[in-house]
């Protein structure tokens, strides 16, 4: 399991719903942008099409547990994707990489950590779901608490796959 400690803002408030009296906040949403959900790699210098897809992969689902103290929350974050072969790879291996985000309000990012994963393929295996799983402690935003937080979980992608992308939406 990998640990993770973002630390976004100072904590500097206490939080109202620690108290054994009431029932604890709930956990910060999770959610993906939606141009980062999905990835495709091509083999390098080629085109676009079907036959130059290396690896292609969607982000499934997440589940989260968390639990709050007076200085911030430790929050679980399991992520699952799933990841297809294409044909045009030869390695038998997807290097890939995914990032985990703190958004404290609408578009204001205040920790972001990446991270590589290699999800190799055994025998005939073309299709392999993956579980990802994150511990992650986040300081309490001052001022208001957690009700503008958001976790923010997506494939890390370049240019050029962010605008492939953008390209299959209609």
């Amino acid at each position: 399991m990998r640990r993770l400690v973002l630390a976004a803002v100072p904590a500097t408030l206490l939080l109202a719903g620690c108290s054994s009296s009431e029932p604890p906040p709930p956990c910060p949403s999770v959610g993906t942008p939606a141009l980062l959900e999905n990835f495709t790699q091509f083999e390098p210098g080629g085109g676009r099409d079907l036959t130059q897809v290396r690896f292609s992969g969607r982000l499934s689902g997440f589940q989260s547990t968390c639990e709050y103290d007076e200085k911030g929350v430790d929050l679980e974050l399991a992520l699952q994707m799933i990841v297809e072969r294409g044909s045009a790879d030869r390695e038998r291996k997807a290097d890939i990489q995914y990032f985990v985000a703190v958004e404290d309000g609408p578009g204001n990012i205040t920790a972001k950590q990446v991270f590589d994963v290699a999800i190799p393929f055994e025998g005939n295996s073309r299709r392999l779901a993956r579980v990802e799983e994150i511990s992650l402690r986040v300081p309490a935003p001052a001022g208001h608490g957690f009700k503008q937080t958001r976790i923010l979980v997506g494939f890390q992608l370049t240019p050029e796959q962010v605008e492939y992308n953008r390209s299959l939406k209609p």
